[in-house]
């Protein structure tokens, strides 16, 4: 496994524990597939701290996690869960951690290799995209993101969401482009010098205009982490694809297979959805 040889730390509080396992836990009864998820979770990483999150109490065969409550509305679908994941709350929920590891029900972990994974230094790692979005490798690998199972560490996560660095640049239309400027009309002159002066305050250019933004798209937070992290933090550190590869594979598990020449990750994500039966021999039932 490739390890970054610089300790990389974030400004801010450094948590007094190393990881902690952090698994929404709010539909039960959980499916076969979810208890085999399970299984793996608890035999291979059964000596870390482990939180369910929900708004829910614990079944008693779930008695071995630890709740964390977050409000009701986080837990709704996809895009409520998505924005839990991008609210300082969450991670300030888990500031006694450095790192957190998200391991939702639908992952496989597959060996206990979580600490040597904390001491790369990564900000966040996850399993490897594809090109176009993708499961067909054709194309190659594109850029890490996927959050279904993925190490993020907690002070750097809080670096972004509290980061006041506007996200944007400031309007094409520029109030500094003078003979141009002064060539069109006085009332737009100064709508374009309004806009850039409010654009430069922040308005329409910050993280909570940002994540609103991506609400009303198909928002999923393992987006922003890929994409939009490192504009608002530049030294937010995430793994290239082929470093990844190594921590968790998602679409095309037998492409990444041979990527990773030819070993298991140290886990998965989706494995029923994506060539379950490459991941067959490996279950333990």
């Amino acid at each position: 496994m490739w390890i970054n040889k610089v300790r990389y730390t974030k400004k801010g509080n450094r948590g007094t524990r190393l990881v902690a396992i952090v698994t929404p836990l709010y539909r039960f009864p959980l499916t076969p597939d979810e208890e085999i998820s399970i299984r793996h979770l608890r035999h291979y990483l059964g000596r870390f701290d482990r939180y369910a999150i929900g708004p829910k109490t614990l079944p008693p065969d779930l008695a071995d996690f630890r709740l964390k409550r977050f409000p009701q509305r986080f837990f709704k679908n996809i895009l409520s869960y998505s924005n839990l994941l991008v609210t300082k709350e969450f991670y300030r929920a888990f500031a006694d951690y450095e790192y957190i590891l998200i391991y939702q029900t639908d992952c496989l972990v597959l060996s206990g290799d979580l600490e040597q994974w904390c001491r790369t230094g990564w900000d966040y790692v996850g399993a490897p995209w594809f090109k176009n979005f993708s499961p067909d490798p054709a194309g190659g690998f594109w850029t890490v993101g996927n959050g279904g199972l993925s190490l993020r560490k907690v002070s750097a996560a809080l670096a972004v969401l509290t980061s006041t660095k506007w996200r944007l640049h400031e309007p094409r239309e520029r109030a500094s482009q003078t003979q141009r400027f002064r060539s069109i009309p006085q009332i737009r002159r100064f709508l374009i010098s309004l806009r850039t002066f409010l654009f430069r305050c922040g308005y329409h250019n910050n993280l909570s205009w940002l994540i609103r933004e991506l609400n009303k798209e198909s928002f999923h937070e393992d987006w922003f982490w890929a994409f939009q992290a490192q504009k608002l933090v530049p030294d937010f550190m995430i793994p290239t694809p082929e470093q990844a590869v190594a921590f968790s594979f998602e679409m095309a598990p037998r492409f990444c297979f041979q990527q990773n020449s030819r070993r298991l990750p140290f886990g998965c994500h989706a494995w029923p959805k994506y060539d379950r039966e490459f991941w067959a021999p490996y279950l333990l039932t």
